[in-house]
C-alpha cells in the first residue's frame, strides 16, 4: 500500500450489533464495558532505570503509563486482534505493526547522504479523543454510534492511553489523518519518509527542506516539536536513527556493544548479587539479540562469553541462566 493511499484503511462496521459480531461479544456486554472503560485504569510512574552495568551514570527519567486493567484491557485486546491488527497499514509505517522491526525501519535510510529525525514530544498525552474519534469514523469508516463506543473504550481521561494494546496502531492512525502535506511534500521532492511511533524519520538530498512542512503539519495536528528532538545528520559523521547507525549498511554503537560486553566481566566477576541474576541476564540476553539482528558475529562472541560465565555462578543462578538459554 502506498503513503496516500488511505482506501485500505476502512472497518466500515455500520451497528453496535455488527461490531459484537466482529469483536465476538453481545452488543450489550460491549455498551456496559463502554460504560465503564475508565474506571479499569491502574496508573503508575515508570522510572527507567539505568542498566547495571552502564558504564556511565544516566539520569532516570519518567513517563506515566496508564495501565488499562480487567475487562477494558481484555476488550482493547480483542479491538486489536481482530480490527486493528489486520488492517492494510501504509507502507511508511513502522513501529507497532506486526511483522516489521526496526531494520524495516532503517533499510530505506541506507547510503544516504543527509537524514532527519524528528520526535515528537509527549504524543500519547497529547492526542485527544476527538481526532480517536475522527479516526474510528472517517478513516476507518465506523458509524459515529461505533466510533464513540470504540472511542470510549480506547481512550482514558480524554487522551490515548500509554500502555493499552490498542494505542500504538491509533497513534500510527492519528499520524497518518495529518500527515497528508508531509507525505506529499516527500513525494514530490524525492524524500524518503517513514515512522517509528512518535519518530519521523527523512532521508534525501532535500530532506532538510521538508523540516518547515512537518512543523506546521505537528502543530495543526496538536503537537509541539522541541528543537532538541530535531536532527540533522550528514554523510561523513555518525547517523542514527532510532537507536541504530545507518550507512552503508545497519549496525550498532560501539558503546552498546562496550556495554553488553561490560555486564558480562562484572557478571563473571561476581559483581551482581544473586537475587538479580535472572533479570540481569535478561536484560544482557536481550542486548544480544539486538546487535544479533545487525552483526551476528559478534552477537555469538558475546553469547559465549555468557554462556562461559556459568560454571562460576552459584547452583540457583546457573539454573537460571540455563532455562533462559
Amino acid at each position: 500500500m502506498s503513503q496516500n493511499g488511505a482506501s485500505q484503511l476502512r472497518l466500515n462496521i455500520p451497528t453496535v450489533k455488527a461490531l459484537g459480531h466482529r469483536l465476538g461479544l453481545s452488543p450489550e456486554v460491549i455498551i456496559a464495558a463502554s460504560q465503564i472503560a475508565g474506571r479499569n485504569y491502574s496508573p503508575f510512574i515508570s522510572l527507567s532505570k539505568p542498566l547495571p552495568f552502564a558504564i556511565n551514570a544516566v539520569a532516570l527519567k519518567q513517563r506515566r503509563i496508564d495501565n488499562p486493567v480487567s475487562v477494558t484491557k481484555e476488550i482493547q485486546k480483542k479491538i486489536y486482534r481482530r480490527l486493528l491488527r489486520e488492517l492494510s497499514m501504509p507502507s511508511h509505517i513502522h513501529g507497532g505493526i506486526k511483522g516489521k522491526t526496526l531494520l524495516d525501519n532503517i533499510t530505506p535510510h541506507l547510503k544516504a547522504r543527509v537524514v532527519v529525525t524528528l520526535d515528537i514530544k509527549s504524543f500519547f498525552p497529547h492526542i485527544t479523543t476527538f481526532q480517536v474519534y475522527n479516526v474510528w469514523h472517517r478513516l476507518l469508516g465506523c458509524s459515529p454510534e461505533v466510533a464513540a463506543v470504540l472511542t470510549q473504550l480506547t481512550t482514558f481521561e480524554r487522551h490515548l492511553p500509554q500502555g493499552a494494546p490498542t494505542s500504538s496502531t491509533l497513534a500510527n492512525l492519528v499520524l497518518f489523518s495529518f500527515d497528508k502535506p508531509i507525505r506529499t511534500f516527500c513525494a514530490k521532492n524525492g524524500i524518503v519518509y517513514t515512522t517509528w511511533i512518535d519518530d519521523l524519520i527523512f532521508s534525501g538530498v532535500e530532506s532538510r527542506s521538508v523540516i518547515n512542512i512537518a512543523v506546521l503539519a505537528l502543530r495543526a495536528g496538536g503537537f509541539s516539536l522541541p528543537h532538541k528532538k530535531l536532527k540533522i545528520m550528514s554523510a561523513g559523521e555518525r547517523i542514527l536513527v532510532t537507536g541504530v547507525l545507518v550507512g552503508r549498511k545497519p549496525g550498532v554503537l560501539r558503546k552498546y556493544v562496550r556495554h553488553t560486553r561490560a555486564g558480562i566481566h562484572r557478571l563473571t566477576i561476581g559483581c551482581v548479587p544473586e537475587w538479580q541474576v535472572d533479570v540481569y541476564v535478561r536484560k544482557i540476553r536481550g542486548r544480544i539479540a539486538h546487535i544479533n539482528r545487525f552483526n551476528p558475529n559478534t552477537a555469538r562472541t558475546l553469547e559465549r562469553q555468557l554462556l562461559s560465565v556459568r560454571p562460576k555462578l552459584s547452583s540457583t543462578a546457573q539454573d537460571k541462566l540455563r532455562n533462559d538459554t
